[in-house]
Formats: C-alpha cells, structure tokens, sequence
C-alpha cells in the first residue's frame, strides 16, 4: 500500500484557528471600520441639527433685543432733547405772556427804569433798554411804554440766571423799545463809544413770529459774539388783535451735544441729528457720507434711495429703524423726531456688530463639534493600533481581545451618539450613565456642558421676557388705579335734570399726567376740574393724583377757585424736588343762578357756547403754572350762564395733536368739530372731537394725553 503524506492535526488546526482567527480579524476590522464611519457621520449630523437648532433660537432673539436698544436709545434721546427746545421755547411763552398782561392791564402796573448799556457789565448779566434807530427815547409815549416794559426785568433776568444754555431773553415792542438780559453789555457799543441803535424788527426771530402770528424758531446759527452753535426763539404778542411786539430768547446748543456724544452703543455705533431742512447738524462722523464736513445738503436729495428714503421718514416725524448701507457698510439706522424742532436723531449701528453674538456663538458651537469629531477619530486610530499589536502577538488571544475592545469602545461610542442624536428642537437634556474613564467619557462630558450652557442661555432669555411682561402688567395696574381716581361712570348724577356733563382721559403712555374732576361742593354748586401734569408716565401719574386730591380738598373747605390754586400751589412749591408742575384750570358752578367762578393757572383757554350761537374760544386771564413759583396769586373771573349753554375745557394733547408743529390739529380745527355737533350732548360732543383728533392724526402714535371735559347748563326746570 502506497504511503500517503499525512498532514498534522496540530497544523490543520494550527492552519483552522489561523484562518477562523484571521477571518474573524478581517470580518472585525471591517465590522468596526463600517462602524466607525457611520458613528462619525451621524455624529457630524446630530452637530449640524444643534447649530441649525441653536442658530435659529438665539439669532432672532438676539437681532430682536439689538434693534429694540437702538429703537429705545434714539426715542430716549430725542426725548431728551426735545425737552430742552420744548423748555426754551415755554420759557420765551412765559415772557410773552407776562408782556401781554403788562399791555392788557397798564394802569395796575408801575412805572420802572430800565438803564442802558454800561461797557463795565461786560461778562456778567445785566439788563439794559435799546432803542431803534426809529424810536425817540425821549418821546413822552416811548418814555412810557418804556417804563412799563421795566416790570419785565425780574422775569427776564431770572429766566436768563437759571438756564445756562439760554445765551439771552429780551422782549422788543413795535415802536421800538427792546428789555434785553444778557452777559455782552460792551458789544452794545460802536468804535466811538456810543450806544448802537437795534433794529429788532430786521431779525429772524422778529420777523418769523409777526409773520406767522405763532412761536417761531429759527435755523441753528453760530453765535454772533462766540464760536458756538445757537437757535433763537420769539413768540409774538398782541393786544385788541393788535402787534405789540416778540418777546424772544437765544439758546446755545451745547447741552445738546454733549448729550449726543453721550451715546455708547458699541465699537461701531455712531450718531447724528438732522435739522427740519435734511441737513446735519451734529455727527460722530469725522469723514463719509454722514458727516458734517462731507454734506451739507438736504439728504432727501441725496443720491442713495435708502438714504432719501430713511430721511423722509425721519423727517415726517416718524421713529423706527432701517437697514441702509454707509460709506460701503450695511447698519441698522435707528431714528427719533425731535418734535419742538422738526428734526430727528439718527443711531447707527453696523449689521456686523449687531449679528456678532450670534456669530461668536455659531463659532463655538463649530469649534466644539470639530474637537468632538477629532475625538473621536483619534479615539478610533487607538483602538485600530492596540488591534493590529495584539493580532501579531498573538492570534489566537487577538480574537478575544478584539472582542473585549469592540465591545468597551464601541458600544459606548455608539451609546453617545444615539444620547447626541437625541438632542432635537426643546429637548436639550443629554442622557449619560456611563463612566467609561476615556476619552469617550471626555467627550461626553464636552457635551453634557455644551447642552447644560444652551439650556441656561434659553433661561435666561425666558425670564427676561418673563420680566418685562410682568413690568407691562404693572403699568396696566397702574393705569386702572389712574382711571379709577378719575369719575368714570355716566351719567355721574341720574337725579339732577339741571345740567349734563361728560368727560373722557385718553393717556399717551400706559399711565398719563392729565386729569380731570367734577363734584358737588353742596347741592347749589358743581365744581369743574381739568388739568395737566409736567411730563408723562409713571411720575406724572402719581404727581397727578396729589394734585387732584389737593384741589379737591381744598374746594370741599369752602374756598374759592383762585384761593384754591393759591394753597395747592404754596403746598406743591413747599416739597416740590423734582420740578414738576400742573397747569389748571378750576371753576365752580352756581347751579340755582347759572354764574361761573373761574381762575386759570397757565392751562389751555376753555370754549363757551351760549344759546342760539356757537362754541367761541375765550381768552380768560391766566396765572402761572401750579408748582411752579411760590406765592403765586390768581385772578378769578365770572361768565353768566343760561340754561342750554355749554362749557368744554380740555388739554393741550387736542390741539396739539399731530405730525409735528407745523401740522397740527389746532383751535381752528377744535371749534369747527365742536360747532358741528353743538346741539348735542357733552358725550356726543366729547366722541365727536375724538374722532376728529383720530381722523387728523391717522397712523401716528399718540404724543399727548387727550383729556375733555363738556357741561351743558340746563337750569332750575319746572
């Protein structure tokens, strides 16, 4: 028998456990590479789901809260601005209305010198009289009116001694005879040391406020006498439909930009205010397009449609912000109107800065997904390694080891990637029990942190929202308590058949200033209250309900209504810190024989309709404002009433309603709506108006408080 080869068992096995081990190798390399790639890729798309997830959370947000700053900051500061022009332009009011009582009322007034220019006052302020090269100083009717003018230096100079930025006030009459206060006494010298004649009527300020019969500012101008910026003011004053003269005053700009400069906003933020003609007046631009050395032409001319879009609407009195591109970049340009005036302030912003945060935050988010993504494919090449050492070492034990590794490492790597792909739109809670003490556990705590640090980030923005909803529901209290203190159910007195009355308070804000009242003093007397409150809000609001009771006390005590304003206003002046005041109209009512008492502390005049003719508006004495000098006295007056006569006294925020100063609903406007519904009943008459306000005004927001209040006059009735 023919000997065959025999191979050995050991080899054959030998050879079988090589090539079961080398295919098991070969079968577990593949098995783990396939795994490898697709833990990458599905950790690579549960990063991307995040960064879309968190990018489309906080860039809308945060764009949100940057453009509503910017809104916030333009009106805060156009506010305040405002206020200042608004405050310059009461102050010159104030000296024409105390010039119009001089001229109204003579013979209740002495006679008081006013000297002349002296060169030694230079520097500091002093009054003195000029005289036109018309006028003859020594002419008895110019020595007169002179003299009477002389009872205006108090006011003059104290106007001028507590505002530092009014450079001078001055009031100048017809026949030529100026009161002046201001700190340039030499200026008012020619090279011969003779005193120079004034010609105020050749003047802007004259001539704007003669010709247009109203307050007039004029342009901003450099200062005669200094390098600085400045804007004159004058309102005309007339006696018997007659001119008297302008009261007037000039006011330097300086506060106003320091209050621009102000302004910081960020590394790119800028400002700028256009004047009522489109020009820039003020820039924290040195260079470019919006700069005051680069243009000074109107920008709804300018060549860039954004551009003349953007100053059209600004200009038209309107705020909001805009995306327009400057000197090559695109910014947010957020705008406020300045409506004393007629101009606007400008912020800016670029698009870059405002959308940083959210790009610094995509940044992050990038960064931590590529050092998650590293982790992992180093953690793969480790384990790659230790598996071709152990297979050459030794085969038979690779196959168990190769199984222990695969099992330690990739499973927890497949666990992380599942908690990772869990991460979808709320649900930011990552789910990690494991505590592999790897790398893997390192990257899984990355993600722990990332996912802990978004959920705060969205907390944070809820209880800011949560914040400021709980601020509007406070003010929306606020405003109930205020409508509460107010009468507010009609008819107020079902059983009196004797007299009608309505009234109504719209506030401009959550809570206003204005207010109005009514009440029997005893059975033969109704007591009429209405009035407005320095500034808005909060402040006004809670001012006002002190000024409201205080009247009200003091009319219930029996007093009459000038020795009612007299105590409230010695009361208010008495702690009155932060300047506030009230304008006030108050009468009483004699209900048996139809006569009014009234007295008017600087309020808007009232309107009386008499049977068989319309409403009329009534330009009845008026005292200073409530709060604002101490001592102040009051002069009442008497109107007779007969039954069907009406009376509706109401708040600036009526006529003055509307885009800006020169578009405003008016008297004019109020008597016409009043007269077309004259028959009616106060809460016919009261919606009347309102409509006509409404329909005036459009879109606009409301800038004032709109408070009326009607009375029909019925009579003892059988």
């Amino acid at each position: 028998m023919q000997n065959k080869k025999i191979r050995p068992l050991r080899a054959k096995i030998a050879i079988t456990i090589i090539i079961i081990v080398m295919a098991s190798l070969l079968c577990l390399g593949a098995i783990f590479l396939i795994s490898s790639r697709s833990i990458s890729a599905r950790l690579e798309e549960s990063n991307s789901q995040m960064a879309e997830t968190s990018k489309a959370r906080s860039s809308t947000s945060m764009n949100e809260q940057t453009s509503l700053r910017l809104k916030e900051l333009a009106d805060n500061k156009a506010t305040i601005a405002d206020r200042t022009f608004y405050e310059f332009r009461e102050a010159v009011e104030m000296i024409a209305s105390a010039a119009e009582k001089l001229y109204s009322d003579e013979g209740s007034y002495p006679q008081r010198t006013v000297y002349p220019p002296d060169a030694a006052n230079d520097g500091k302020l002093s009054l003195q009289v000029l005289y036109s090269s018309a006028a003859d100083p020594e002419n008895e009717a110019t020595v007169r009116e002179a003299g009477l003018l002389g009872n205006l230096q108090e006011l003059l100079y104290t106007i001028n001694l507590h505002n530092e930025s009014i450079a001078s006030t001055y009031f100048a009459s017809a026949s030529g005879i100026m009161v002046q206060a201001d700190y340039i006494s030499a200026s008012k010298f020619d090279a011969e040391g003779k005193i120079m004649p004034l010609d105020a009527d050749t003047r802007p300020w004259y001539q704007g406020a003669a010709a247009s019969g109203k307050t007039f500012l004029t342009s901003v101008t450099k200062d005669a006498h200094t390098p600085r910026m400045a804007i004159m003011c004058g309102v005309p004053v007339y006696h018997e439909g007659v001119l008297m003269g302008v009261a007037g005053a000039g006011m330097y700009l300086d506060d106003i930009e320091d209050l621009m400069e102000s302004v910081d906003i960020g590394k790119t933020g800028n400002f700028c205010i256009v004047n009522d003609y489109g020009r820039i007046l003020f820039s924290s631009y040195e260079t470019g397009m919006l700069s005051v050395a680069e243009n000074d032409t109107d920008l709804r001319l300018h060549g860039d449609p954004a551009i003349v879009g953007l100053a059209i609407n600004a200009l038209n009195g309107m705020r909001g912000i805009e995306r327009v591109r400057i000197d090559g970049t695109l910014c947010y340009v957020a705008f406020a109107p300045m409506k004393t005036v007629g101009w606007s302030v400008f912020v800016i912003l670029s698009q870059e800065e405002v959308e940083a945060p959210t790009a610094a935050l995509q940044e992050d988010l990038s960064a931590i997904s590529a050092q998650a993504q590293e982790d992992a494919r180093q953690q793969s090449g480790k384990v790659t390694t230790w598996f071709i050492l152990m297979a050459a070492a030794a085969l038979l034990i690779a196959l168990a080891v190769s199984f222990l590794l695969s099992k330690r490492i990739v499973d927890p790597i497949q666990k992380l990637t599942d908690s990772v792909s869990q991460l979808k739109g709320e649900d930011l809670d990552f789910k990690w029990d494991l505590d592999t003490g790897d790398e893997t556990q390192l990257l899984a705590d990355s993600f722990q942190s990332l996912t802990q640090r978004m959920k705060t980030y969205i907390s944070d923005i809820q209880s800011i929202t949560a914040e400021k909803e709980r601020i509007g529901a406070e003010l929306s209290l606020a405003k109930r308590i205020q409508t509460d203190m107010l009468p507010g159910i009609f008819p107020a007195f079902p059983s009196r058949d004797d007299f009608d009355i309505f009234a109504s308070m719209t506030p401009a804000k959550e809570v206003g200033g204005d207010f109005y009242d009514f009440f029997l003093v005893d059975e033969d007397h109704l007591a009429l209250v209405i009035a407005d409150v320095s500034g808005k809000g909060v402040p006004a609001a809670l001012f006002m309900m002190g000024s409201m009771i205080r009247i009200k006390n003091c009319v219930e005590d029996g007093l009459s209504p000038a020795e009612a304003l007299e105590k409230v206003n010695d009361q208010i002046c008495s702690n009155n810190k932060e300047d506030m005041f009230v304008t006030v109209w108050l009468g009483i009512l004699d209900l048996k024989t139809g006569k009014l008492t009234a007295a008017n502390a600087g309020h808007e005049y009232p309107m009386l309709m008499q049977p068989g003719g319309g409403f009329e508006l009534i330009r009845d004495p008026h005292g200073f404002v409530v709060g604002g000098m101490p001592e102040e006295e009051y002069r009442e007056y008497e109107w007779q009433l007969t039954p069907g006569s009406k009376i509706f006294v109401y708040t600036d925020g009526i006529p003055e309603a509307g885009t800006d100063r020169k578009n405003q609903f008016g008297t004019a406007r109020l008597i016409d709506a009043l007269n077309a519904v004259k028959d009616k009943a106060p809460e016919t008459i009261l919606s009347a108006v309102h409509e006509a306000v409404n329909s005036f005004v459009g879109n606009d927001s409301q800038f004032d408080d709109l408070t009326m209040l009607c009375v029909e006059y019925k009579g003892q009735q059988a």
